[in-house]
């Protein structure tokens, strides 16, 4: 398995909810509050998801998959979470738009690869895909984001 803009085996950006139950099962820990309103957002780990990923859906419609803690998927582009931001960075030339972190001081920072309808401002398009590498403030890969624009969302559903 492979993530990419598009998705994470048969978990494909943009298939409902009831698509990616089919392919990945239910929320495994449906007591746990993934969204404030889970019909419009929610995160959850789903029960046959490999370790370390979350979804989100907004909609009832998959739009971002997330890995974190102790994935052990890598993008498309061989890079996984303890990868340096600088390998990324340089696998990546152009193609990345550096953003500083929200939260953390540098060298903590966003990288965002837009693979379509992505650009440097702020990305509202619905039909664009991408890939944020979460950067810590060790300049370390720490989480990593694939799908439409709430990728750009650093507070879950917020």
């Amino acid at each position: 398995n492979v993530l990419t803009a598009q998705g994470l085996g048969p978990a494909r950006i943009g298939m409902t909810v009831a698509d990616l139950t089919s392919v990945w099962g239910a929320d495994a820990n449906p007591g746990a509050v993934g969204g404030a309103d889970p019909e419009t957002c929610d995160q959850y780990h789903p029960a046959n998801a490999p370790a370390g990923v979350t979804v989100m859906t907004q909609n009832g419609v998959l739009t971002r998959i997330t890995l974190m803690r102790d994935a052990a998927i890598r993008t498309d582009r061989g890079f996984g979470l303890g990868d340096t931001a600088l390998a990324v960075k340089e696998a990546y030339g152009g193609a990345i738009v550096a953003q500083p972190h929200k939260y953390e001081a540098a060298p903590a920072e966003d990288l965002f690869a837009w693979s379509s309808g992505g650009s440097t401002a702020y990305v509202t398009d619905p039909a664009a895909r991408g890939v944020r590498y979460e950067v810590g403030s060790d300049g370390k890969v720490k989480m990593i984001h694939a799908g439409d624009p709430s990728i750009q969302l650093v507070e879950g559903c917020a």
